[in-house]
């Protein structure tokens, strides 16, 4: 994103990716899962660019799935607490 490679003709070869911190095997498992979502979309000549909207897609779904998890729990307590005040 901050070399601004959003399309085909801005895309960025493998320099882009070689001074992050992080190891090899991480940065390769974690582009080859952005490539798997097409988030990262490569070129013919093995070039790379970011697609914004893909990526808002992932992170939509990432956020959804954190609201059920931390939401549901919590409306199976209510719905519990209710039966016990019904019973009672």
């Amino acid at each position: 994103k901050k070399h601004y490679a959003f399309t085909p003709d801005t895309a960025v070869g493998y320099d882009a990716f070689k001074n992050l911190r992080l190891s090899t095997s991480v940065i390769a498992y974690t582009i080859a899962n952005l490539m798997e979502t097409d988030v990262i979309m490569k070129t013919d000549d093995d070039r790379y660019y970011f697609v914004e909207k893909n990526w808002n897609k992932v992170v939509h779904k990432v956020n959804f799935a954190y609201v059920i998890l931390l939401g549901l729990p919590i409306i199976i307590l209510l719905i519990f607490l209710g039966i016990q005040m019904l019973m009672s």
